[in-house]
């Protein structure tokens, strides 16, 4: 059976996405039943769904906000893995201020002409289609004048140039705008509404980030939907092949520096086995954020924390940990979790930003004050 085949399969069955509504691919259960469903196909080792950011935060951001129309004109394809999406958020000149963003959409007539740039944009180069932030009221508040756009990636408008990071990956891209073009009718969520729906996408995504979703697909690159479900399935457990990279999220980061350990390091060492108690301690943790007992920030910041616990811990392993791609036992799929672990701090938004928001919308402490500009006293 091919990739779309069991993808279709598992979409019309209700089983790929059982929380999602009965009428939209899903069977309306709860996201804790989604979990319970999600480590009984990993048990019995069954190609999950498309792990892409169309299934795991527009999709839901769609069910939220969007109409009839977009549901019907985007959800099958995301469901089936047909096409894959990605976020076009941040941008050079704003850093983590995402309200910063300087990307302006232009009213001419039944569609929006959309001029800017954004940056660190993963999965650019293989998605087809995006989710826009930008701004269709400049005169209005930062917060206020931004709509949430989708996007056709291949239009003529749109220029992607790959970022290469620390693993040797290039995951990340810059976007160029230049007279892009979105219809009136693909604003989610209408005018304006654009950082309302993106403050509940980062929710979304740093529910991701805390529990992983350990799906079928490769995040980054399109898989090939008329190959063998088998032999995708098999290439990826090699690290990632022929997609080109590997991702470890959720369980899975676990998974390979555990397995690291195992092969070369003594799990005698009462040391190592405190270190890889503490790391299950946490993993466990994080299990109560999938079932929505955290609060995401929470997940976001342990997750952040595990992913440096696991690769110091898997460093134990010596030399052989760092080694890459076939010069290593494991096909360089621990040493690329590692290098990518400190981006998990600022990816989905940094701890700081975390920490704050912990503190302003958990725990009701005062707002942390505004750095005011300095004045040049020779302005009066």
């Amino acid at each position: 059976m091919s990739v779309a085949a069991w993808w279709r399969l598992l979409a019309e069955s209700g089983w790929g996405y059982p929380h999602w509504p009965v009428s939209r691919f899903g069977k309306g259960l709860t996201h804790q039943d989604h979990m319970e469903v999600e480590r009984a196909r990993t048990n019995v080792g069954a190609f999950g769904v498309p792990n892409d950011v169309g299934v795991t935060l527009v999709a839901p951001i769609l069910m939220q906000y969007g109409n009839e129309l977009l549901l019907d004109r985007y959800l099958d394809t995301i469901a089936t893995g047909q096409e894959m999406w990605c976020q076009l958020f941040s941008e050079p000149d704003a850093g983590s201020d995402l309200a910063g963003l300087m990307t302006v959409a232009d009213r001419d007539g039944d569609r929006w002409i959309i001029n800017g740039s954004k940056v660190w944009t993963t999965g650019g180069h293989a998605s087809r289609r995006a989710v826009l932030m930008a701004r269709t009221d400049p005169k209005a508040d930062r917060h206020a004048g931004i709509s949430f756009f989708i996007i056709d990636m291949k239009q003529p408008g749109v220029s992607v140039s790959p970022l290469k990071d620390m693993t040797g990956d290039e995951e990340f891209n810059q976007v160029s705008l230049t007279n892009a073009e979105a219809n009136s009718d693909d604003i989610i969520g209408g005018l304006g509404e654009g950082w309302r729906i993106a403050m509940t996408m980062l929710q979304h995504e740093r529910d991701a980030d805390a529990v992983g979703h350990d799906g079928g697909g490769d995040v980054i690159n399109q898989v090939d939907l008329d190959a063998p479900v088998g032999k995708v399935q098999r290439d990826q457990e090699k690290g990632g092949a022929p997609s080109g990279f590997f991702y470890a999220t959720g369980s899975v980061k676990d998974d390979v520096t555990f397995s690291l350990i195992e092969r070369i390091a003594s799990s005698q060492n009462p040391v190592l086995r405190d270190s890889i108690t503490r790391a299950k301690i946490q993993r466990t943790i994080l299990d109560l954020s999938a079932r929505r007992e955290l609060h995401p920030s929470v997940g976001k910041l342990l997750n952040s924390a595990l992913c440096r616990e696991l690769r110091d811990l898997g460093f134990v392993a010596g030399p052989a940990s760092q080694f890459a791609d076939g010069d290593a036992i494991d096909g360089g799929r621990f040493l690329k979790s590692a290098l990518f672990a400190s981006g998990m701090s600022i990816a989905g938004g940094t701890d700081e930003i975390q920490r704050n928001i912990i503190g302003e919308r958990v725990l009701n402490l005062p707002r942390e004050p505004a750095v005011e500009p300095k004045t040049d006293s020779r302005e009066g």
